[in-house]
């Protein structure tokens, strides 16, 4: 965790693309920017699902909460009508912000299954 802690945002947008490429993703799009329509990552599964990914690099003291889960639901379902939908942090998300992802059908990836992932564990949606 050190190595993503110590990346910029550009630079763990980029990390997280390499592990859905690892995990047999194609089209796998880095959006970034402020012109991203709150989608940092595109991409397929390999069963052609569209995936969509937001990405936080946030200091591991501080937590995603449900405004920003909240945020992200609209992207990801209203704007890009994603399959699968991806919320990937480097620190904890709040119990609220786990609920509305639950409910939602979004994939809360906190900075403990982040880690797991980096370290080859396969993400389950992604199967």
């Amino acid at each position: 965790m050190a190595a993503m802690d110590a990346m910029n945002g550009r630079e763990f947008e980029e990390h997280v693309a390499g592990l859905l490429r690892r995990d047999g993703c194609t089209s796998v799009v880095v959006q970034g920017g402020g012109r991203d329509r709150g989608i940092d990552i595109t991409a397929l599964t390999a069963d052609g699902r569209r995936i969509v990914v937001q990405c936080k690099r946030f200091a591991p003291h501080l937590s995603i909460t449900s405004p920003e889960i909240q945020k992200f639901l609209g992207a990801a379902k209203v704007l890009h009508d994603s399959e699968v939908a991806l919320f990937v942090a480097t620190c904890p998300f709040t119990r609220d912000a786990l609920n509305i992802a639950a409910e939602s059908d979004i994939t809360a990836v906190h900075r403990g299954l982040l880690e797991e992932w980096s370290a080859g564990a396969a993400l389950t949606v992604l199967e």
